[in-house]
Protein backbone atom coordinates (compact mmCIF):
# COMPACT_ATOMS: atom_id res chain seq x y z
CA UNK A 1 0.00 0.00 0.00
CA UNK A 2 1.37 3.27 -0.57
CA UNK A 3 1.18 5.72 2.48
CA UNK A 4 -2.20 7.28 1.78
CA UNK A 5 -3.84 4.07 1.19
CA UNK A 6 -1.49 3.05 4.30
CA UNK A 7 -3.35 6.11 6.39
CA UNK A 8 -6.83 5.68 5.54
CA UNK A 9 -6.72 1.60 6.00
CA UNK A 10 -5.37 2.33 9.50
CA UNK A 11 -7.89 5.07 9.95
CA UNK A 12 -10.79 2.57 8.86
CA UNK A 13 -9.54 -0.32 11.17
CA UNK A 14 -9.80 1.91 14.15
CA UNK A 15 -13.31 2.48 13.04
CA UNK A 16 -12.81 6.06 12.25
CA UNK A 17 -16.75 6.96 10.60
CA UNK A 18 -15.47 9.88 8.61
CA UNK A 19 -12.31 8.22 7.23
CA UNK A 20 -14.04 5.33 5.71
CA UNK A 21 -16.78 8.10 4.95
CA UNK A 22 -14.66 9.94 2.68
CA UNK A 23 -13.09 6.86 0.86
CA UNK A 24 -16.27 5.77 0.49
CA UNK A 25 -17.35 8.47 -1.30
CA UNK A 26 -14.34 9.16 -2.88
CA UNK A 27 -14.22 5.88 -4.56
CA UNK A 28 -17.83 4.66 -5.03
CA UNK A 29 -17.70 5.53 -8.42
CA UNK A 30 -14.80 3.07 -9.58
CA UNK A 31 -16.43 0.42 -8.12
CA UNK A 32 -19.61 0.98 -9.10
CA UNK A 33 -18.54 1.05 -13.01
CA UNK A 34 -16.35 -2.13 -11.83
CA UNK A 35 -19.83 -3.94 -10.79
CA UNK A 36 -21.62 -2.97 -13.46
CA UNK A 37 -20.00 -3.67 -16.42
CA UNK A 38 -20.60 -7.38 -15.43
CA UNK A 39 -24.12 -7.34 -13.59
CA UNK A 40 -25.57 -4.70 -15.92
CA UNK A 41 -28.14 -3.44 -13.43
CA UNK A 42 -27.78 -0.18 -11.53
CA UNK A 43 -29.59 -0.90 -8.13
CA UNK A 44 -28.02 -4.66 -7.92
CA UNK A 45 -24.14 -2.90 -8.82
CA UNK A 46 -24.58 -0.12 -6.20
CA UNK A 47 -26.01 -3.46 -3.51
CA UNK A 48 -22.80 -4.83 -4.47
CA UNK A 49 -20.46 -2.02 -4.10
CA UNK A 50 -22.06 -1.55 -0.68
CA UNK A 51 -22.26 -4.86 0.68
CA UNK A 52 -18.51 -5.16 -0.04
CA UNK A 53 -18.16 -1.92 2.34
CA UNK A 54 -19.98 -2.94 4.79
CA UNK A 55 -18.04 -6.62 5.21
CA UNK A 56 -14.48 -3.74 5.10
CA UNK A 57 -15.99 -2.06 7.76
CA UNK A 58 -17.40 -5.00 10.01
CA UNK A 59 -14.63 -6.97 9.52
CA UNK A 60 -11.68 -4.38 9.09
CA UNK A 61 -10.30 -6.01 12.88
CA UNK A 62 -9.33 -9.25 11.20
CA UNK A 63 -9.01 -8.76 7.49
CA UNK A 64 -5.38 -8.89 6.00
CA UNK A 65 -4.56 -6.66 2.67
CA UNK A 66 -1.23 -8.13 1.06
CA UNK A 67 -1.92 -5.65 -2.26
CA UNK A 68 -3.55 -2.04 -2.31
CA UNK A 69 -6.61 -1.71 -0.56
CA UNK A 70 -8.53 -0.35 -4.06
CA UNK A 71 -7.32 -3.58 -5.79
CA UNK A 72 -8.56 -5.95 -2.54
CA UNK A 73 -11.90 -3.73 -2.57
CA UNK A 74 -11.40 -3.95 -6.20
CA UNK A 75 -11.29 -7.86 -6.23
CA UNK A 76 -13.79 -8.25 -3.91
CA UNK A 77 -16.35 -6.46 -5.81
CA UNK A 78 -15.73 -8.43 -8.81
CA UNK A 79 -16.34 -11.56 -7.05
CA UNK A 80 -19.44 -10.08 -5.51
CA UNK A 81 -20.82 -9.43 -9.14
CA UNK A 82 -19.59 -12.88 -10.14
CA UNK A 83 -21.49 -14.62 -7.32
CA UNK A 84 -24.85 -12.72 -8.45
CA UNK A 85 -24.32 -13.51 -11.69
CA UNK A 86 -24.10 -17.17 -10.64
CA UNK A 87 -27.18 -16.93 -8.46
CA UNK A 88 -29.28 -15.45 -11.28
CA UNK A 89 -28.22 -18.63 -13.37
CA UNK A 90 -28.87 -20.49 -10.51
CA UNK A 91 -32.65 -19.36 -9.71
CA UNK A 92 -33.15 -19.01 -13.86
CA UNK A 93 -32.36 -22.72 -14.27
CA UNK A 94 -35.23 -23.69 -10.86
CA UNK A 95 -37.43 -21.85 -12.47
CA UNK A 96 -37.37 -23.76 -15.72
CA UNK A 97 -37.43 -26.80 -14.05
CA UNK A 98 -40.27 -26.19 -11.86
CA UNK A 99 -41.58 -25.36 -15.73
CA UNK A 100 -42.71 -22.18 -14.91
CA UNK A 101 -43.20 -19.67 -17.76
CA UNK A 102 -44.67 -20.41 -21.46
CA UNK A 103 -41.57 -19.08 -22.92
CA UNK A 104 -39.45 -22.03 -21.99
CA UNK A 105 -37.00 -21.57 -25.19
CA UNK A 106 -36.40 -18.13 -24.70
CA UNK A 107 -35.91 -18.08 -21.03
CA UNK A 108 -33.09 -21.06 -21.37
CA UNK A 109 -31.60 -18.91 -23.86
CA UNK A 110 -31.68 -16.17 -21.19
CA UNK A 111 -29.99 -18.50 -18.45
CA UNK A 112 -27.73 -19.59 -21.47
CA UNK A 113 -26.64 -16.45 -22.03
CA UNK A 114 -26.25 -15.20 -18.44
CA UNK A 115 -23.87 -18.59 -17.81
CA UNK A 116 -21.90 -17.73 -20.42
CA UNK A 117 -21.25 -14.14 -19.73
CA UNK A 118 -19.97 -15.43 -16.16
CA UNK A 119 -17.42 -17.85 -17.52
CA UNK A 120 -16.30 -14.90 -20.02
CA UNK A 121 -15.96 -12.55 -17.30
CA UNK A 122 -14.35 -15.26 -15.27
CA UNK A 123 -11.92 -15.75 -17.95
CA UNK A 124 -10.84 -11.91 -18.39
CA UNK A 125 -9.89 -11.72 -14.75
CA UNK A 126 -7.67 -14.84 -15.47
CA UNK A 127 -5.80 -13.00 -18.11
CA UNK A 128 -2.13 -11.68 -17.33
CA UNK A 129 -2.55 -8.39 -15.51
CA UNK A 130 -1.19 -6.13 -18.47
CA UNK A 131 -3.34 -8.73 -21.25
CA UNK A 132 -6.20 -8.22 -18.63
CA UNK A 133 -5.51 -4.16 -18.25
CA UNK A 134 -5.22 -3.88 -22.07
CA UNK A 135 -8.62 -5.76 -22.80
CA UNK A 136 -10.43 -3.89 -20.37
CA UNK A 137 -9.40 -0.46 -21.78
CA UNK A 138 -9.76 -1.64 -25.31
CA UNK A 139 -13.18 -3.24 -24.29
CA UNK A 140 -15.01 -1.87 -21.68
CA UNK A 141 -13.68 2.06 -21.54
CA UNK A 142 -13.37 1.63 -25.66
CA UNK A 143 -10.26 3.45 -25.68
CA UNK A 144 -8.30 3.38 -29.37
CA UNK A 145 -4.94 1.33 -29.20
CA UNK A 146 -2.94 4.48 -29.16
CA UNK A 147 -4.46 6.14 -26.41
CA UNK A 148 -4.12 2.44 -24.27
CA UNK A 149 -0.30 2.34 -25.82
CA UNK A 150 -0.22 6.26 -24.79
CA UNK A 151 -1.55 5.62 -21.22
CA UNK A 152 0.35 2.50 -20.13
CA UNK A 153 4.19 3.12 -21.90
CA UNK A 154 3.78 0.53 -23.86
CA UNK A 155 4.18 0.22 -28.06
CA UNK A 156 1.27 -0.46 -29.86
CA UNK A 157 2.67 -3.59 -31.27
CA UNK A 158 2.20 -4.64 -27.43
CA UNK A 159 -1.26 -3.74 -27.22
CA UNK A 160 -2.36 -5.53 -30.55
CA UNK A 161 0.14 -8.45 -28.95
CA UNK A 162 -2.44 -8.28 -26.04
CA UNK A 163 -5.52 -7.99 -27.49
CA UNK A 164 -5.02 -11.23 -29.57
CA UNK A 165 -3.94 -12.82 -26.98
CA UNK A 166 -7.36 -12.60 -24.63
CA UNK A 167 -9.43 -13.12 -27.88
CA UNK A 168 -8.03 -16.44 -28.48
CA UNK A 169 -8.30 -17.23 -24.66
CA UNK A 170 -11.71 -16.03 -24.40
CA UNK A 171 -12.51 -17.85 -27.50
CA UNK A 172 -11.72 -21.45 -26.08
CA UNK A 173 -13.86 -20.49 -23.37
CA UNK A 174 -16.59 -20.39 -26.36
CA UNK A 175 -15.49 -23.00 -28.54
CA UNK A 176 -16.86 -25.64 -25.94
CA UNK A 177 -20.29 -23.92 -25.56
CA UNK A 178 -23.07 -25.92 -27.24
CA UNK A 179 -25.41 -23.12 -28.17
CA UNK A 180 -23.50 -21.93 -31.31
CA UNK A 181 -26.09 -18.91 -31.65
CA UNK A 182 -25.92 -17.58 -28.33
CA UNK A 183 -21.70 -17.52 -28.48
CA UNK A 184 -22.50 -15.88 -31.71
CA UNK A 185 -24.91 -13.55 -30.00
CA UNK A 186 -22.49 -13.09 -27.04
CA UNK A 187 -19.44 -12.16 -29.05
CA UNK A 188 -21.26 -9.59 -30.80
CA UNK A 189 -22.69 -8.65 -28.00
CA UNK A 190 -19.57 -8.16 -25.41
CA UNK A 191 -17.03 -7.80 -28.60
CA UNK A 192 -18.74 -5.23 -30.85
CA UNK A 193 -16.34 -2.73 -30.73
CA UNK A 194 -13.44 -3.23 -32.81
CA UNK A 195 -9.65 -2.93 -32.05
Amino acid sequence: MNPQEETTWQGIRRKDGRVFERYYKEQFKTFFVAAYTYVKDTRLAEEIVNDVFMRIWEGAGTIVIETSLKSYIYRAVINGSLNELEKIRRKGWQQLDAGRGEENGFEERVMEDNELKVRLYRAIDELPEQCRKVFKMSRFEELKQQEIADQLGISIKTVKNHITYALKRLGKVLADWNSLYLCLFIVKEIFRRGH
